[in-house]
């Protein structure tokens, strides 16, 4: 499941409607129109001006209309519009996270009345400088997770009626037994937040920030919920990122579809509290990490595989520099995984504070089996052995690898790499002997500063037809 590609710029003036709650997946083309043309708090200005207008649910656009004429119905102040469809835009599909709204609001109508512009060009650069001026930006670093866990536990029971209107709907009547009360329980065997109601399902939220889903922990969490007493547990993963698959019996709820939540709530009320700045003040830092996060997406295989150091080097925190990374190497991982070959695995990590990917698969040598690719980390493509029959951490278990390796030169041969990777020096490193990971990686490596996502794809092919024919000329022993 691919992140949806940003919204382009829009010239003519736009409006937005935040359709949450009037939408639901599986709309027609029709009830999309519907929930996006009625009925709005709209001003002059906006009527007048308007030319396009567009229905956003869960950060994405999903319905895109020319305005034809403005009529007032609902409540009083408000007002609905008659249009056409819009194909001209090309925007249905697209995300609107990069459209982080003004610091403060809470409105479901966003107004873009000199249209939607461009993309910037050093987007991380002028969303770092935007979360720098937000308190609860400066909090949350360093402790993403557990802070977004903590403020939500707050927000529930600080604002119920809010919360409510946040939260209620993402779980299931359940017959009140008198013995339920209102509350929310943080860390109950392992589980981020259970939020409960006297009349529902226990609502159960597992949270993740940078991190990518794992289908395995949350099934995991689902047989523990399946043993509660009561009604079953109702379960909602909320993440900055989408699961690569849809996971049973869990619900994905973005942060910007948690954030346009928000504001609709508050959209409602006039009250000006602390508490209720303070979730304003939320909604605004959950949009901006949003569109950060955005920064991280590969739109295209001809894209450099690593973030531009210079746009991170905006970002205060180590922390969030590190975790952009990571997630960044994790999507690289994700477009090489589907276009490489239909075997071995990928992989990508952080190490040593820099990320890395890379491809390796099952390889046969004699009677051995061994793993044999590619990693790329820090301008170093590496050629790489993984043996588990010389595993090990002493002098001698290093001697036994590096003569293995001496043995099979060929697993090690760039030549057929060197029009893929390009730039490449030629020199391969080290220039005597291999380099060593304990207890089982051996490699050599050359310098390729600046891959292109594709080049690492095309690498994968060149170096899986070269141990097909390996394997070609040294099959098992008998």
């Amino acid at each position: 499941m691919h992140p949806p590609d940003p919204i382009p710029a829009v010239a003519d003036p736009t409006v937005i409607f935040v359709i949450n709650r009037a939408w639901a997946p599986g709309f027609s083309d029709e009830q999309t129109y519907d929930a996006t043309r009625r009925y709005w708090k709209v001003g002059a200005d906006t009527r007048e001006r308007a030319v396009y207008a567009l229905g956003v649910a869960g950060g994405v656009v999903r319905g895109a209309y020319r305005i034809e004429s403005w009529h007032p119905g609902g409540a009083e102040g408000r007002w609905g519009f008659t249009g056409r469809p819009a194909p001209e835009l090309a925007v249905v599909g697209t995300s609107v996270e990069r459209l982080a709204p003004p610091r403060g609001a809470a409105n479901p109508v966003r107004r873009y009345l000199d249209g939607i512009p461009p993309s910037a060009d050093e987007p991380v650069g002028v969303i770092a400088r935007e979360l720098s001026t937000e308190p609860l930006a400066r909090i949350m670093y360093g402790q993403r997770e557990l802070f977004h866990s903590n403020f939500l536990a707050w927000f529930f029971d600080t604002l119920p009626e809010i919360a409510d209107a946040v939260f209620r709907d993402l779980t299931a009547d359940a017959e009140d037994d008198g013995g339920r009360v209102r509350r929310v329980e943080r860390e109950r065997q392992n589980l981020d937040l259970v939020l409960q109601w006297p009349d529902a399902a226990p609502l159960v939220i597992e949270n993740k920030v940078f991190s990518l889903p794992d289908a395995g922990q949350l099934e995991e969490y689902r047989a523990k919920t399946a043993r509660w007493k009561g009604a079953p547990a109702q379960h909602v993963l909320l993440s900055m990122s989408p699961p690569d698959a849809p996971v049973e019996g869990w619900t994905y709820l973005s942060y910007q579809d948690l954030a346009e939540r928000i504001d609709v709530a508050l959209a409602e009320t006039d009250d000006e509290r602390y508490e209720i700045e303070t979730l304003r003040r939320y909604s605004r830092v959950v949009r901006l990490l949003s569109a950060l996060l955005e920064t991280t997406v590969v739109h295209s295989s001809a894209e450099s595989a690593w973030l531009d150091g210079t746009e991170l080097a905006e970002i205060d925190s180590p922390q969030t520099r590190t975790a952009l990374r990571k997630l960044r190497a994790r999507r690289v991982q994700a477009m090489v995984a589907e276009q490489a070959p239909g075997v071995g695995r990928t992989e990508a990590d952080i190490s040593h504070g820099h990320p890395l990917v890379g491809w390796r698969r099952r390889v046969r040598v004699g009677e051995v089996e061994i793993q044999a690719g590619w990693q790329y980390q820090e301008g170093q493509f590496r050629l790489c052995v993984v043996l588990p029959h010389l595993a090990g951490r002493s002098e001698a278990d290093k001697r036994a690898r590096e003569a293995f390796a001496t043995e099979h030169p060929e697993l090690f041969d760039f030549t057929a790499l060197y029009a893929v990777l390009g730039p490449a020096d030629g020199h391969v490193m080290p220039r005597a002997g291999f380099g060593h990971f304990a207890p089982d990686f051996v490699y050599r490596y050359v310098k390729a500063p600046d891959q292109s996502v594709q080049q690492l794809i095309s690498a994968t092919h060149a170096i899986e037809a070269r141990l097909r024919a390996f394997e070609e000329r040294t099959p098992p022993t008998r």
